[in-house]
């Protein structure tokens, strides 16, 4: 059954210009598909009426019930008490821009006076060429308030995932495929496209329902290689178009430092991102594990690293935002050989328990970090004497 829902995806994502077999069998633990009702789409373009009644509220959360659909984001079932985590998704750009295109809603009632909303045209746009890069979103996932359900909440308008959950019709198919229990891949198929996927799943006529397939022949030595492969050859790309920003950038008298600024937020929310999000899920200083605030920081500066350089994750911290900023002005730096932290002189008491710095803290390193780690450190110690 897990792999008849992989080759329906992945001729879903070939009619959407897709190339090749974007979805690996081998790098996911499981799919969850869900049929949306109503209730589950964003209603601030799709109006929802029930007799008399006009409900305008946007919806919040997506609602999964059911213990295999529970398990599927957590790994044991626990109560309404657990703590709210955060998760990371790709979503495919083709898969958004080709919602975005199709993006028509018509007004149709059912038998018992509803208006619901359906597309007036599922035609593929010509010019939608070949594209298999990935947007980078978050969400986040707790308990609902009896314990009974898992809500994924639909976090601010900004994020990928929000966007694409706009584009949902009732009927739709929401399907997450699961890399670990923080990491995902989101994909949303108009119901006009469903039938195949709704007949494997014995879910047609069902609104509102959950269909669990865990791989049964799962290695997660190979699903990390098959991550690491494909996100490397994501940072690759992201690279090349961030020289190519920088060179225009560089072009344009009046853009100043806002050449590094770009690049450097374009790089550290980017895919080589997604690659520190790899080995680890919060800051490397401290236990903040809020994906949206979450930035790679390269430790040998990105402008000052050969191309091989830039895409080695081996050259990149995973910081929360305050710590990113510190990192990036020198402000703290860690000692090669010990991995222990350096604070700069600069920052008293005070604002190092504000900043959450502690003198005790250290990270691991391997070899080729620490030499990377020895570029950032003697600039440390510079400006320290300065």
């Amino acid at each position: 059954m897990y792999r008849q829902i992989i080759d329906t995806l992945n001729q879903f994502l070939n009619y959407i210009h897709i190339p090749g077999t974007p979805l690996n069998p081998d790098a996911f633990q499981g799919i969850l598909v869900k049929k949306l009702s109503n209730q589950n789409i964003i209603k601030d373009k799709r109006r929802i009426n029930a007799g008399d009644t006009s409900s305008t509220v946007n919806q919040t959360h997506i609602d999964v019930t059911g213990k295999q659909g529970m398990l599927f984001f957590f790994e044991e079932l626990n109560n309404a008490t657990t703590s709210v985590q955060s998760i990371d998704i790709d979503i495919y750009d083709n898969n958004f821009r080709y919602l975005h295109e199709i993006d028509q809603p018509s007004a149709r009632m059912d038998l018992n006076g509803n208006t619901y909303y359906v597309r007036s045209n599922i035609n593929l746009p010509q010019y939608l060429t070949d594209f298999n890069f990935a947007l980078h979103s978050s969400a986040y996932k707790k308990y609902g308030h009896t314990g009974d359900q898992v809500q994924i909440n639909i976090p601010d308008s900004e994020e990928a995932f929000t966007q694409l959950q706009r584009f949902a019709f009732q009927d739709d198919a929401l399907v997450m495929l699961r890399y670990d229990y923080l990491r995902y891949v989101a994909i949303l198929i108009p119901c006009e496209l469903c039938n195949n996927l709704y007949s494997i799943t014995n879910t047609h006529g069902t609104h509102n329902v959950n269909y669990v397939a865990m791989n049964p022949s799962y290695n997660p030595v190979l699903a990390h290689q098959i991550q690491y492969n494909i996100i490397s050859n994501d940072v690759s790309c992201d690279d090349v178009e961030a020289m190519t920003l920088q060179r225009t950038l560089n072009n344009n008298p009046c853009a100043g430092t806002d050449v590094e600024k770009i690049v450097k937020t374009r790089v550290s929310q980017g895919s080589f991102r997604r690659l520190l999000l790899l080995e680890r899920h919060h800051c490397n200083l401290c236990d903040i594990s809020t994906t949206s605030v979450l930035r790679a920081s390269h430790i040998k500066e990105w402008a000052e690293s050969s191309k091989e350089e830039r895409i080695d994750a081996n050259n990149g911290l995973l910081l929360c935002a305050n710590h990113d900023a510190l990192f990036d002005r020198h402000l703290i730096s860690f000692e090669p050989n010990t991995g222990n932290i350096c604070i700069s002189a600069s920052i008293d008491d005070d604002q190092r328990n504000a900043l959450n710095l502690s003198k005790s803290a250290r990270i691991s390193m391997n070899d080729r970090m620490k030499a990377y780690m020895q570029i950032h450190y003697k600039k440390f110690i510079e400006k320290e004497n300065q």
